[in-house]
C-alpha cells in the first residue's frame, strides 16, 4: 500500500474498521476529501480519517470538504466531534430523520445524564452541536450544513472533472418512522439511565452513491432491506430520483448482515462483477459477517475484502481465579484493542472500474 497521496485525477476509497466501527475516506480528486462516519485509529484517541490523512503528509483543515455520519449508531460516530473540530473547511451532513425537536431535546439531555460503559452516539451529537454552534458564533441556531435523505445532494465539484455524492436514504417514509422511535427515547426528567438504545431498524441510515466520469460508488451504511417500497433498499431501487448508473465497487450494508442484503440490490444498481468491502461487527450475539455472509457475497462480487476478519469478539470474563493471579504478577492492565484494518481501492476517474487497484493492512484480508 502506497503512503503517498492519490493523484488529483485518481479516486481513491478507503475503507476502515477494527471489529466495532466503521469510517470511510474518499479522495474526490484534486485533494478533496470526504470522511463517511468515524471510528478511532492506532491511539484509541485520535479519529482514523485525521490519522491517514496525517500519515500522508494531508492537512486536513483545507483538504477534507464533507464530512458525513449516516446514522447515529455508535460504532460509526466515534471522533466525529474532534474530526469536525479539526477540519475547518469540512461542512456536516446527517440524517433528515433527526431533524426534529424531539432529538435535540434527547441530545440535550445527555448534559444532565451519567453514560456508562462508552460515550453514546447521542453523547458524540452533543459535541457536534457544540462544535456546530461555536462555528456558527450565535449567529443562527446550531444544526447540520445538510440534512441527508433520498435525493439529496451532498456534494459536487467539477475540479478536476465532474464529481459527486448522493444520498440514496433515507425515504420520505423511513424519516416519518424515525422521527416516531426518537420521540420514545426522550428520558423523562431526573431519571437515570445507561446508554441510549439505538432506533432499530436502522432503515434511517444515509446509503450514498459517489458518482465520477467513469465510476459509480454505493457505499451502505447500516441501511436494512426494508418491508416495502417505502422503506430500505426496497425504497432505494424503487426510488424514481436514484442515478440509474451501476456501481463498480460497494461498501457493503450492515456488515454483510442479511437483513441488509437484498438481490436486487446486486441484480439492479451494480455492475457484472464489482469489487465487495465490508467492515466486521464482532459485538453481537452473532459476530459479521459469519461464514453463510461471505459465501453469499462472493456469490455476486468478483472479489470480496474485509477490513478484519473472522470478527473477533472482545475478550470474555475471566475465572476468578485467573483474575486474581493476573492481580498478584501484573501491577497494571490494559486491554489490547486491534487497530481499524483498512482497505484502500485506488482508481482513475474516468475508470473504468477494472482499472482499480486494492490493497490492504493492518489485518484486512481478501475474502
Amino acid at each position: 500500500m502506497s503512503d503517498e497521496p492519490p493523484k488529483p485525477n485518481e479516486l481513491e476509497v478507503s475503507v476502515f474498521g477494527p471489529g466495532v466501527g466503521e469510517c470511510v475516506v474518499l479522495h474526490m480528486g484534486a485533494g478533496n476529501w470526504v470522511v463517511i462516519d468515524s471510528c478511532l485509529g492506532r491511539d484509541h484517541e485520535t479519529p482514523v480519517a485525521m490519522e491517514y490523512l496525517s500519515s500522508m503528509g494531508i492537512d486536513a483543515r483545507d483538504a477534507v470538504k464533507l464530512i458525513v455520519v449516516t446514522h447515529w449508531h455508535d460504532d460509526h460516530i466515534r471522533g466525529v466531534a474532534r474530526l469536525l473540530r479539526e477540519c475547518t473547511s469540512a461542512k456536516f451532513a446527517c440524517s433528515a430523520a433527526l431533524r426534529c425537536t424531539k432529538f435535540l431535546e434527547l441530545v440535550a439531555a445527555d448534559k444532565q445524564i451519567k453514560l456508562v460503559e462508552h460515550t453514546s452516539g447521542v453523547s458524540e451529537f452533543w459535541a457536534i452541536f457544540a462544535e456546530l454552534e461555536r462555528r456558527q458564533a450565535g449567529r443562527s441556531q446550531a444544526g447540520p450544513d445538510i440534512w441527508a435523505n433520498e435525493g439529496s445532494l451532498l456534494y459536487r465539484s467539477y475540479v478536476p472533472c465532474s464529481v459527486s455524492i448522493q444520498a440514496l436514504s433515507p425515504s420520505a417514509q423511513s424519516v416519518t418512522d424515525g422521527l416516531g422511535g426518537i420521540a420514545d427515547m426522550v428520558p423523562e426528567a431526573k431519571v437515570m439511565i445507561g446508554r441510549f438504545n439505538s432506533v432499530t431498524p436502522n432503515g434511517t441510515s444515509v446509503a450514498i452513491q459517489v458518482d465520477t466520469p467513469g465510476l459509480h460508488i454505493l457505499l451502505g451504511a447500516d441501511l436494512e432491506r426494508g418491508g416495502d417500497d417505502q422503506h430500505g433498499w426496497r425504497a432505494v431501487v424503487a426510488s424514481e430520483t436514484r442515478p440509474k448508473h451501476k456501481s463498480g465497487l460497494f461498501k457493503v450494508a450492515h456488515h454483510g448482515s442479511p437483513n441488509a442484503d437484498l438481490p436486487e440490490v446486486w441484480s439492479e444498481m451494480m455492475t457484472k462483477e464489482p469489487i465487495a468491502v465490508l467492515t466486521p461487527y464482532a459485538a453481537g450475539r452473532k459476530p459479521r459477517p459469519a461464514k453463510e455472509d461471505v459465501d453469499r457475497i462472493k456469490q455476486v462480487a468478483s472479489s470480496a475484502y474485509c477490513s478484519q476478519y473472522p470478527p473477533v469478539r472482545s475478550p470474555h470474563r475471566r475465572s476468578s481465579t485467573v483474575e486474581r493471579t493476573m492481580k498478584e504478577v501484573a501491577r497494571t492492565r490494559k486491554a489490547i484493542r486491534r487497530v481499524p484494518g483498512h482497505v484502500q481501492a485506488r482508481a482513475p476517474l474516468e475508470g473504468p472500474a477494472e482499472a482499480f487497484s486494492v490493497d490492504l493492512r493492518d489485518g484486512a484480508v481478501r475474502l
